[in-house]
């Protein structure tokens, strides 16, 4: 009985030639990134997105030596526990912080935002009832 012989798979490109040596090739570099290319957007105050709030913090950023730069905006959840989106200095992302442990940390810098957000709120429901008639 004769041995069959094996034949040895061959590697055919794209055209359909035989590929006598494997080659590989790297992919190509990705770009790099500059720090415009990292900022997502520019923070503003009073303009929340409800849907993408960032989680509350195990360590907040007052335990971990962070000071505050401004007080951008103040939520709810729907257990009606109240929360201040701040952002601190040298964080890029502002964090949620409860009404409760705010008022003991920067007391003084919640009036003048407090006073903002009335006026802000006031301004936009001016706007929807022009809108409106």
């Amino acid at each position: 009985m004769e041995s069959a012989a094996r034949k040895r798979k061959t590697l055919v490109s794209q055209n359909n030639k035989p590929v006598t040596k494997r080659t590989f090739t790297l992919p190509a570099k990705p770009a790099t990134f500059t720090l415009l290319q990292t900022v997502k957007k520019p923070l503003k105050k009073f303009s929340s997105d409800l849907l993408n709030l960032p989680e509350i913090p195990a360590v907040d950023a007052f335990e971990r030596g962070y000071e505050v730069e401004s007080i951008l905006d103040m939520v709810q959840n729907i257990y009606k526990e109240q929360f201040l989106l701040i952002k601190f200095k040298d964080l890029y992302e502002p964090e949620l912080v409860p009404l409760e442990l705010a008022l003991e940390r920067v007391p003084h810098l919640l009036s003048a935002f407090y006073q903002e957000y009335v006026q802000a709120w006031q301004k936009l429901e001016q706007q929807q009832k022009d809108v409106s008639h």
